[in-house]
């Protein structure tokens, strides 16, 4: 038999609000833990007949973005546009068979290369933005969690000043001061809460799912990755290898040469000539000026890369201990030692150190990728799991 899942919804300190499920039957149930009583509020969907509670799916980083591949509009443009560009090469292509101008076989391929680049990079900038935003997502969902916790330790040390306050330990400013910090843990997590759902829609709109309003998923944490492996001078390699605006540089080379080379022939007047002569010096230190710019670029991106390699260890290290000191209180809650403000105030740090956990995860897949897409690599879906 399927057992019953329960998920709270809302908690206000004493009153919970949970929701349950069993089968296709889902109810919301409120508790009072003050009084002890449990008032059962079921709410039944029918839908011809039938009654039916639909489901939260699950979505991982990568279905993510298999879904914005397939939907991203401005892909879909480039996808076009390349399309496009190949046919018009393949045309120019027929039509230099006969007179076999290296100018024109120089100048004919340039569209397509362009078209090229132009789809790799869409499609990688569409990654990029679905990754980041469905770490960010991940990182509030942690962030609502701790609030969470805030709200209820903050309620039981307000309870606890009350009572300090009627047995004349404390006064009304200290009752004043602790309810202004639990009104304010409330605030936040209220604001984290609105933060949340509208970031949620602006992830889904980028999946393209803008007419499945009313459909709901939950996202599968990401946790773990495996950190990629690549040496400087390799990607700097890479960058050269790929690069388009390189690529056009050396076309521009190649084409002040062929233009020198068809004025000399033709004996055209020294003037002519001495230009395309400082043509052919532009067109090299062009090159020149956009390799050094490429190369510095790609320098500062990698380094940005490799501090963020070494954020996700320290902040893997801080949760190891986070983990290890709430095991501990833990231990001294049940023996005695620590109060149930202890563990909370520990459960508090451990979701902080997940949330920084989270955010160097964020960190690292926006420096990785960046990297990629600079270099002109075609970003897998692979390169996020």
């Amino acid at each position: 038999m399927r057992a019953l899942r329960r998920k709270i919804i809302r908690d206000y300190g004493k009153i919970k609000i949970y929701k349950i499920y069993y089968r296709e039957v889902c109810c919301f149930v409120i508790k009072n833990l003050t009084k002890g009583t449990i008032l059962f509020l079921v709410i039944f969907f029918i839908f011809s007949g039938v009654l039916y509670a639909a489901e939260s799916k699950e979505m991982n980083l990568g279905q993510a973005i298999n879904l914005a591949l397939k939907n991203n509009l401005n892909l879909k443009i480039a996808n076009l546009d390349l399309e496009n560009a190949q046919i018009d090469y393949e045309k120019t292509k027929a039509n230099n068979l006969l007179t076999e101008s290296r100018y024109i076989e120089l100048q004919g391929d340039l569209g397509l290369l362009q078209a090229k680049d132009n789809y790799i990079q869409t499609r990688n900038q569409v990654i990029i933005d679905v990754v980041q935003k469905y770490l960010q997502l991940n990182q509030a969902e942690k962030n609502i969690t701790a609030k969470n916790k805030e709200v209820e330790l903050e309620k039981r040390l307000l309870e606890e000043v009350k009572i300090q306050v009627n047995s004349g330990y404390k006064g009304s400013l200290d009752l004043l001061q602790q309810e202004n910090k639990h009104n304010n843990t409330i605030f936040n997590l209220e604001k984290a809460n609105d933060d949340y759902h509208q970031s949620f829609r602006e992830f889904k709109l980028e999946l393209g799912l803008n007419n499945q309003g009313e459909e709901e998923f939950n996202l599968v944490e990401v946790d773990y990755l495996k950190v990629w492996e690549m040496g400087e001078e390799e990607v700097m390699q890479k960058a050269i290898e790929n690069s388009f605006s390189l690529e056009l540089r050396r076309r521009q080379i190649e084409l002040a040469k062929v233009d020198l080379e068809r004025a000399e022939v033709t004996a055209s007047p020294e003037l002519d000539l001495r230009k395309l002569r400082n043509n052919i010096e532009l067109a090299n230190l062009n090159f020149n000026k956009t390799q050094k710019e490429l190369n510095n670029s790609i320098r500062k991106q990698y380094y940005a890369y490799k501090q963020t390699v070494n954020s996700l260890d320290l902040s893997r290290q801080n949760l190891n201990q986070a983990q290890e000191s709430n095991g501990i209180i833990i231990e001294q809650v049940k023996a005695g030692l620590k109060t149930k403000n202890d563990l909370l105030s520990a459960e508090i740090s451990l979701l902080q150190a997940e949330y920084n956990l989270n955010s160097a995860i964020l960190n690292y897949y926006t420096a990785k990728l960046t990297l990629q897409k600079l270099i002109g690599q075609k970003i897998e879906e692979g390169d996020v799991e």
